[in-house]
């Protein structure tokens, strides 16, 4: 399987956005769209940090 699971950090530490993500795509305005495997679909406020393949793991980190 491919998907990854989608962390949000904070100055408070990380937490899930989404599991099973498929698809991160940049939006406008510093948003990131993320999909997961059903179609489900999550507009995030942040910047792509990296991404962990072997883990995984998309880390994208709070710009407020």
């Amino acid at each position: 399987m491919c998907e990854s699971t989608a962390y949000l950090i904070t100055p408070e530490g990380e937490r899930k956005l989404m599991e099973y993500v498929v698809d991160v795509v940049p939006k406008d305005n510093g948003r990131l769209a993320l999909t997961d495997i059903l179609g489900e679909e999550k507009i995030i406020e942040g910047m792509l940090k990296e991404i962990r393949l072997l883990e995984h793991k998309i880390v994208i980190e709070n710009i407020k």
